[in-house]
């Protein structure tokens, strides 16, 4: 019965790809794929809901779903089949699964209690039980072969590259709306995500990760240059059962296993699959960084500061003896370099349409009262972010506790107010763009005190993970993943400050790596005493 099913399944796929249009065939043949990888292996069902999210906005399946929905469906479907068909493994929660929980039970209390929308609350609720779904998933799924955790880097970074690409493509053609236009007939980079806002937040969640593991690749091969046996091992992601990570060396020779089939040769020059993963860190970091210039964001330029910052520190923790001195001499002629130009106002050094962006900085950051403000075209988008974080504290102080409701800003901030009260907005800005521009105060807004504290713990919890994978990590991939993973937290903390960056379903990017960050940990302390699986990098 089985094989006849079998037969006449095939038989039924033939024949629809021969009678439908090319496009529906083509999209049936591709669903067909990913759907049944996505239930032989949950790990393929999260680098799908990763790599969806750039084209979330772009491509709607048949019944309305748009990709990341599905490849959300197919993570549900794909999780409750493993976890009936291999009761021994159950899930795994980690160290962040509390502070999650904790704030998601906390949002969960406030959408029910909200005097305005409990469809925009549960909408804004389902939007954080996403990231703590693909948080689970993921951690299940990367337990086994190494090719798991490097198949999550890999989607980490691509996808948002290729938005790069598209943003860098937009900025350079001028190919969008005329509200994005810069000098010389340019737009602001806005990608597949819509916004130049919230496109800088994605980049802000990618860079970092390709810098960090393009240095720890640079750094392990530079270290094996000041060695006389010319090798240097790098732990690479197994196992918890059965690998483990280790600092210990191995003289030339000895057997060891390679990932990717990298072969250790005594030359005077990368391997070239080495040199091929350190060419791929490198054009993700360009890519990435050159995009989150161009969409002339402010916040995700001071995010990005933010990120680079804490990414130097961690870095510096594992860089070799012998590069620490190079780098400290580099990062301080760097920012020298970056602090004249600044002083000189760019000195002609920066294209006008940055130097004149990076100026008003200083301007945005000052705080005063929206209602008394002589709006001006030069100072327009400055007094209405300043409006917008009014009408939030506004709302904190009429609801302190649990807030207007989580996604209740824009609701409650169009509202009429009820008699013998003021209205949430402050005039004459009355059309709300959707957030307080400042996530610490929006959550506050829409969850009250006891929202912000729950982030806060969640924030907190999050930090001292990162904090740990950067102090536990042993081999330059896993080093690469603790520093590229700090310099994401600090980033989007940092952005946060300007912006509201947990929209877009991009919370699918962060509560992957955080699931990287504790499987790191967890490698870690499984592997100790264990038998060590290295693979020898090569320059």
């Amino acid at each position: 019965m089985v094989a006849v099913a079998r037969i006449s399944l095939a038989l039924g796929l033939a024949l629809a790809l021969a009678l439908l249009p090319l496009e529906w065939a083509l999209l049936l043949t591709l669903g067909s794929i990913v759907v049944t990888l996505t239930l032989l292996d949950p790990i393929w069902a999260v680098y799908v809901a990763v790599l969806s999210v750039p084209v979330q906005e772009l491509i709607l399946l048949p019944g309305g779903l748009s990709v990341t929905q599905a490849a959300l469906l197919l993570l549900v479907a794909s999780l409750a089949l493993h976890t009936l068909a291999f009761p021994q493994r159950p899930l795994r929660f980690g160290p962040l699964f509390g502070p999650l929980l904790c704030f998601l039970l906390t949002v969960a209390l406030a959408a029910l209690l909200t005097p305005y929308s409990r469809s925009e609350a549960l909408r804004e609720l389902l939007r954080w039980t996403t990231v703590v779904l693909i948080y689970l998933v993921a951690l299940r799924a990367l337990s086994g072969a190494p090719w798991r955790a490097w198949g999550l880097v890999a989607c980490l970074l691509l996808a948002p590259t290729a938005s790069a690409l598209v943003g860098l493509g937009q900025f350079w053609w001028g190919l969008g709306p005329e509200s994005f236009g810069v000098e010389g007939g340019r737009v602001r980079a806005y990608g597949t995500i819509g916004q130049p806002n919230s496109f800088a937040g994605y980049m802000n969640q990618a860079w970092p990760l390709a810098l960090g593991m393009g240095m720890a690749l640079l750094a392990s091969c530079y270290q094996q240059r000041c060695k006389p046996t010319g090798v240097v091992h790098a732990v690479i992601p197994t196992t918890l059962e059965h690998a483990a990570l280790s600092r210990t060396r191995k003289p030339i020779g000895a057997p060891c296993s390679a990932i990717c089939n990298l072969q250790p040769t005594i030359v005077n020059g990368m391997t070239p699959k080495t040199l091929l993963l350190f060419i791929g860190t490198s054009a993700a970091t360009l890519l990435t960084t050159a995009a989150l210039l161009v969409s002339f964001s402010r916040g995700g330029w001071l995010g990005g500061l933010g990120g680079l910052t804490i990414l130097l520190l961690a870095a510096g923790y594992h860089l070799p003896t012998q590069m620490r001195l190079l780098a400290r001499r580099g990062l301080i002629a760097g920012g020298g370099c970056v602090l004249l130009i600044a002083l000189l106002g760019g000195g002609g050094l920066l294209p006008q349409a940055l130097s004149q962006r990076a100026a008003t900085l200083v301007g945005s950051l000052r705080l005063f009262d929206a209602h008394n403000a002589v709006i001006t075209p030069a100072n327009f988008a400055v007094v209405e972010r300043m409006a917008h974080l009014q009408a939030a504290w506004n709302m904190l102080q009429r609801h302190p506790i649990l807030g207007v409701g989580p996604g209740n800003y824009s609701i409650a901030y169009e509202a009429l107010p009820p008699p013998g009260a003021d209205p949430f907005s402050v005039r004459p800005w009355y059309d709300s763009r959707g957030h307080a521009h400042n996530y610490y105060l929006h959550i506050s807004a829409e969850a009250g005190l006891l929202g912000l504290s729950a982030y806060l713990l969640l924030l907190g919890s999050i930090i001292v993970q990162a904090v740990r994978a950067v102090q536990m990590a042993t081999g330059w991939f896993w080093q690469g993943v603790a520093i590229g993973g700090a310099g994401v937290v600090a980033a989007v903390a940092t952005h946060n400050l300007f912006e509201h960056l947990h929209v877009l379903n991009m919370g699918l990017q962060l509560g992957s790596l955080l699931a990287l960050l504790v499987y790191l940990q967890w490698s870690n302390e499984a592997g100790q005493g264990n038998e060590k699986q290295e693979v020898a990098l090569i320059s």
